[in-house]
């Protein structure tokens, strides 16, 4: 459970939220020279600095009454600067959220409503759109689809040599492959067949192999439900693949490379992340001999996955140029210009249209596969806080793979964690 102290902030968070006649945001203001200025924050990543700094270029060719002053932050502190930002009643007029971020701020009036927002929702993908969905109304727009799941990297030359022709196409073929491209030295496992154990991956691992039996992981009043046959099963799965068969390890996790590297490096045969990774191995590690290929269902039914929403950007209500806030935003989401931004951050598209054209796939052959399963996905939820949510996953399967703890033991103690976050947050 969540501290007397930490509640208590959050506390003073929402009742900012509930005064109204609260100041104008700050930065938005008509200057001199009678221009509309706006203010846009942002993370720090570079393809992403990149790819707004020209749609901001764009927009103000093309509204030249218009000035977009645009501020980048480290992500280790944005989110922080954000909530101290709303709280101190000097928000942006323009931010760049990530998904699980946003219904905190939209529950409370932070953020201004799109208009006809129900409508204009369902030109995105569900589960990308879905956390900035509340009671019917839009409260921002995403960018990109943010897919850690339904894809992996493989090395084709390591599956060749094994006499493994073509990828696992069933759940029984991942295992008996990562199996059979597993190497072993006196230290261990030298090369991992199917690493998934990452601070991501094994929690969306989780959830999509309970969606992928038909169950469910939410009951009432935003709750989790983990007590179901679904989830044991589940649980049960992934640790086999480390206690039992010996594809994976713990041995990385938690270490400043992400699993990828790891991949790229030739440290795993099939490492389960999403295609954002593949930059990284183009652009660092200069590796072309890599394929990214569909991750087998856990069952006969199709390859169903939970996503959270991904990076986009919101309005803030207090704006004093809300309407030029808004069709900013809405600019950028112009079906051309969002397809130059997925293209430019090698991002999963979120819009429909975008992800249907050919010529997207063209100039990237790399994203084939996350654009055939992005049918499959569905919203992670109303998560209250995400690093909370994650981590008692990831905490208690490493007990549960460690043998320390019994998988429905780990699994009624993360489900009473995590509710117990969900209800200090309400």
């Amino acid at each position: 459970m969540r501290s007397s102290r930490i509640a208590a902030i959050l506390l003073c968070f929402c009742m900012y939220f509930a005064i109204s006649g609260c100041s104008a945001g700050a930065g938005s203001n008509s200057s001199v020279d009678g221009k509309v200025k706006l203010v846009f924050w942002a993370h720090q990543e570079d393809a992403f600095v990149a790819a707004y700094e020209k749609q901001i270029e764009a927009y103000q060719n093309e509204h030249p009454n218009v000035e977009i002053k645009f501020q980048t932050f480290p992500y280790e502190i944005y989110n922080q600067k954000l909530k101290a930002s709303f709280s101190a009643r000097t928000p942006p007029d323009i931010a760049e959220m990530f998904g699980t971020w946003v219904p905190e701020y939209s529950r409370h009036g932070a953020l201004a409503e799109l208009p006809d927002g129900e409508t204009l929702s369902k030109e995105y993908y569900p589960a990308p759109v879905g956390g900035y969905m509340l009671n019917g109304k839009l409260y921002g727009l995403p960018m990109e689809y943010n897919i850690e799941n339904g894809g992996m990297l493989i090395h084709p030359q390591m599956l060749k040599e094994k006499g493994i022709d073509r990828p696992p196409a069933t759940w029984d073929e991942l295992v008996d492959a990562a199996k059979k491209l597993t190497v072993r030295d006196g230290k261990g496992i030298k090369v991992k067949g199917f690493d998934f154990v990452s601070t991501d991956n094994i929690t969306f691992s989780f959830l999509s192999l309970i969606l992928q039996q038909k169950g469910h992981f939410w009951g009432e009043n935003e709750h989790v439900n983990f007590q179901t046959p679904e989830a044991v099963k589940a649980m049960a799965a992934l640790k086999a693949l480390v206690a039992d068969d010996k594809v994976a390890d713990l041995t990385t996790f938690g270490s400043q490379l992400d699993i990828s590297d790891y991949f790229f490096q030739g440290n795993s045969a099939m490492t389960y992340r999403g295609p954002w990774t593949i930059a990284a191995g183009l652009d660092n590690y200069q590796v072309k001999d890599f394929d990214y290929v569909p991750v087998p269902s856990f069952t006969s039914e199709k390859p169903f996955f939970a996503a959270e929403s991904g990076w986009g950007t919101v309005v803030a209500q207090k704006s004093r140029a809300k309407a030029e806030a808004l069709d900013f935003i809405q600019f950028m989401a112009q079906k051309d210009r969002l397809k130059a931004w997925n293209l430019d951050t090698f991002t999963v598209p979120a819009k429909k249209e975008v992800a249907a054209d050919p010529e997207f796939v063209k100039e990237n052959p790399y994203m084939k596969t996350p654009l055939s399963v992005l049918q499959y996905g569905q919203w992670i939820g109303p998560i209250a806080d995400r690093d909370y949510f994650f981590k008692q996953v990831n905490d208690h399967f490493q007990l549960i793979a460690a043998g320390k703890e019994s998988v429905e033991d780990g699994l009624k103690t993360m489900e009473r964690a995590i509710n117990d976050s969900q209800d200090n947050h309400k």
